[in-house]
Formats: C-alpha cells, sequence, structure tokens
C-alpha cells in the first residue's frame, strides 16, 4: 500500500476521528494566561514527584483497516467512485455482468484475455529473469531501523517493474503486448465503470516453488473521494500458469466482507493462464496461497 501523505480528505478525516475515539485523555490544568508573574517558576517542579507519561499506542495497518470497516463498510465507500450511465455496449475487454460483479461485490474474473503463445513467452522470459537473478526479493528491502514493525517476510515472491516505457518492454515484445492491453483496452473500459486518474503501475511477480505466499493484505485505505490521488482505486492481475492443476497451490484467496453485517467468506480463485481478476483495492482483503509450482502474475494498479 502507499504510505504517502494526502490532502485533508474524507480518509484522513476517519483516521482522525478513530484516533481521537481511541486516545486515552487526562484532564490538564488551566493554562495561568498571558500575565507572566503568573507562569509556574522553574523551582515550582518537583523532581521526585512522579508524572504520567503519555502512552502511544501502535496498531497494525490491518487493525486500522479493521477500524475503518466497522464504521463504513469498504464497499459502499467505493460505490460512491462509480460512475452513473455506463454504457456497456462500448466495452471492449468487460461485460455488463462483470460491471455489476465490480460494483455489487468487489471483485470479479475474466478469462482467456491473452493468446496463450503470449502467455508462454512471457512465462519463459520471467522464469529467465528470476534464474539470472534479474528480479528484486520484494520482502525485505525495507530500513528495519527506520521502520521496525513492518512484517519482512510477509511475501515470498520476486518482481520487476514493468511500466510503459521500461527498459524490460524493449526485450520482450510479448511482454509490451501485455502492459499495453492492461493500459489500453482494460484501463479504459474500466474509466467507463470507476473514476480513474489515468495513474497506474506494472507489475511483474514469480512465486518460487516453495511454498512462497503473500499473507492477508489490503492494496490500499478505502476512500470515496474522487479527487483523491494517492490511493489505488482497482487492481487487476493477469496469470501466466498454463499447466496449473489442482494442488498446485498458489490460488488467490479473497475475504469477501459483503456489507459488513454478514461472516466473512473466503474465495479461492485459481491462477489459471490467461485469467483476470479484477478488484476494488481499498475494499478486497486478498492473500495468495502457498505455491508449490512456479506461480508468474502481472498485477496493475490503477489510481
Amino acid at each position: 500500500m502507499d504510505n504517502s501523505d494526502s490532502h485533508d480528505d474524507a480518509l484522513a478525516n476517519r483516521i482522525l476521528k478513530y484516533a481521537a475515539a481511541t486516545s486515552k485523555t487526562s484532564d490538564l490544568p488551566p493554562f495561568p494566561g498571558d500575565d507572566v508573574e503568573s507562569l509556574p517558576s522553574d523551582y515550582e517542579y518537583d523532581e521526585n514527584e512522579e508524572y504520567d507519561e503519555e502512552e502511544v499506542e501502535e496498531i497494525s495497518e490491518m487493525e486500522l483497516l479493521s477500524h475503518l470497516d466497522a464504521s463504513m463498510p469498504p464497499i459502499l465507500l467505493a460505490q460512491e467512485l462509480f460512475n452513473s450511465d455506463v454504457d456497456s455496449s462500448t466495452f471492449k475487454v468487460l461485460t455488463s455482468d462483470n460491471a455489476n460483479e465490480l460494483f455489487h461485490q468487489g471483485y470479479t474474473v475474466l478469462n482467456n484475455v491473452l493468446p496463450l503463445s503470449t502467455i508462454q513467452s512471457v512465462r519463459q522470459w520471467a522464469t529467465d529473469m528470476f534464474k539470472t537473478g534479474k528480479m528484486d526479493k520484494a520482502s525485505g528491502k525495507h530500513n528495519e531501523e527506520d521502520d521496525p514493525f513492518r512484517e519482512g517476510n510477509a511475501r515470498g515472491d520476486y518482481t520487476i517493474w514493468v511500466s510503459p516505457g521500461s527498459k524490460f518492454l524493449e526485450v520482450s515484445p510479448e511482454l509490451k503486448d501485455c502492459v499495453d492491453w492492461f493500459s489500453g483496452r482494460l484501463h479504459d473500459d474500466l474509466a467507463k465503470v470507476v473514476h480513474l486518474h489515468g495513474q497506474a503501475e506494472y507489475q511483474l511477480a514469480y512465486y518460487p516453488p516453495d511454498s512462497s505466499h503473500y499473507e492477508r493484505h489490503r492494496d490500499s485505505f478505502p476512500t470515496d473521494d474522487k479527487e483523491d490521488v494517492d490511493q489505488r482505486r482497482v487492481t487487476a492481475i493477469v496469470y501466466f500458469n498454463p499447466d496449473w492443476k489442482q494442488g498446485n497451490g498458489g490460488e488467490l484467496r479473497i475475504f469477501d466482507k459483503g456489507m459488513g453485517d454478514e461472516e466473512e467468506k473466503e474465495i479461492d480463485i485459481a491462477p489459471l493462464a490467461a485469467r483476470c481478476v479484477v478488484f476494488l483495492s481499498g475494499v478486497m482483503d486478498h492473500a495468495v496461497m502457498p505455491a508449490f509450482e512456479e506461480r508468474i502474475a502481472l498485477t496493475s494498479w490503477y489510481r
């Protein structure tokens, strides 16, 4: 998730309200006023007296999200970002069912979005990049001294950023075709459904067949502010695993909370070749289950 500073928007106000509601307050003595003579002398400080120290309660990102969700189901917030009067007849990739599922349940699945030849070529290229040490281990890259509370082994994949203009797209035309599909046809359809700002990120990930996984997380904070450019709006993932079968692992597990008044459901989606999963970034908690065969995926985050 992004941690960049945002302006004073609805999301910031919700976090501040939560902090105010849960903070421990103490009665403070009245300020003595503008009269300098009324200010206490340094000699009035009793070094033997015990003074209460302010207690700072640290919570994890997922705990904060849980508290925010309790105040308002995140899918209701995200629905405010959807456009009205959508003409599904102009879609190039999505269907009207996909748009409705994204609105009502927060996720949808498309199959056979790319040619098998493209899938196989990108898979081989990603495998070669991993084996030659040209992919970065995704976890453990943070500075532990500056950020000692972040989990360093939450994920086991290796990644590279492949946004338009990347040098990697120059050496893999098939990978460029995939990114072009994300940034072109899929983006154009999603922009008709959800209010987007045009900014996107693209990342290719390789999961080694050693039970590598990605623990439960969310890609952004929930927001209904159409002017917010910091939080991701939509996540889309395409898989490059043509020989995947039951038992290989690596399923995408979505934690569906619904409208908040029902029991959470766990939905496992197999990472089949040419399958695309699209979900609302600030709504859906998700995880990658342990992979026992090579698992390759390309993810785009739209803002």
